[in-house]
């Protein structure tokens, strides 16, 4: 047989296969425009509380109720935010309250602040220096924000991958083929790892390729010569399996062809 990387075979594409190929490629597109969408919902996310917290403190300074108060205790934590306890008075009642310190200034235990108090909600304090901003909402907008940009370059990339594939595909169309998962017999159905797929077209050339990822091919992997539709060439390959695992609708799967290196044995 003729070992073919790239190209595409002699033999005709197969027109019953294009709408449920197409259909599988857009809804895979659509996936990771969702997660685009969530990854700049999760930066947006950040920018919201960090906004909304920085408005809740200055609008505290602006209409707090005004008590003085003086520095019981300096709480220095290493490799995170000191901590100073305040004592002051609100509503006649001595009180104590934790002050989260990220200002530049500098604490000594008997210290003179200024202590503005929620007067709808007393539990809400802070000094005219120390926002004192819930640190459990911040670490959530940081979260959100350290998620979303992790996440945001992947699903750009991979929308990008999937508009190739699906833009091949309608060049190509879709070629009836059969393909092996090699070597079948080490993959097991719980392995999660990207398979090497032998694709053989009906006119004898083959492509050696590798597989996007393995979730639902892992199955197939006892079954070799598994009937199957391939569209496009090079990086943007995409098989769809006429039935899918397990019985289940046409199952699609994206790959790209491997060059440079032997064949491997079934």
């Amino acid at each position: 047989m003729a070992e073919r990387d790239n190209g595409l075979p002699a033999c005709p594409p197969d027109p019953a296969a294009a709408a449920p190929g197409l259909r599988r490629l857009r809804a895979g597109g659509r996936r990771w425009t969702v997660a685009l969408l969530a990854a700049a919902a999760l930066i947006g996310g950040f920018f919201a509380v960090q906004y909304e917290q920085d408005r809740a403190a200055a609008l505290l300074l602006r209409t707090g109720v005004h008590s003085d108060g003086t520095v019981v205790t300096v709480w220095p934590k290493p490799r995170t935010r000191t901590y100073i306890v305040v004592g002051y008075v609100f509503g006649g009642v001595r009180k104590r309250v934790w002050i989260d310190k990220t200002s530049d200034r500098r604490y000594a235990v008997g210290d003179h602040v200024l202590v503005l108090t929620d007067p709808v909600r007393p539990d809400r304090v802070r000094t005219a220096d120390e926002p004192n901003e819930d640190r459990a909402t911040g670490s959530a907008g940081i979260l959100m924000l350290i998620a979303g940009v992790v996440l945001f370059p992947v699903a750009v990339l991979r929308r990008i991958r999937w508009s190739r594939r699906l833009a091949a595909a309608r060049r190509t169309g879709w070629y009836p083929a059969e393909v092996t998962i090699v070597p079948h017999r080490r993959l097991a159905a719980a392995d999660h790892r990207p398979p090497d797929l032998r694709i053989t077209y009906r006119d004898g050339t083959t492509i050696d390729a590798r597989g996007a990822h393995a979730y639902g091919v892992a199955e197939l992997a006892d079954r070799p010569r598994r009937d199957v539709r391939v569209a496009g060439t090079g990086e943007n390959l995409a098989l769809l399996f006429p039935a899918g695992v397990k019985g289940k609708r046409p199952y699609l799967v994206p790959a790209e062809a491997v060059t440079g290196r032997p064949a491997p044995v079934a």
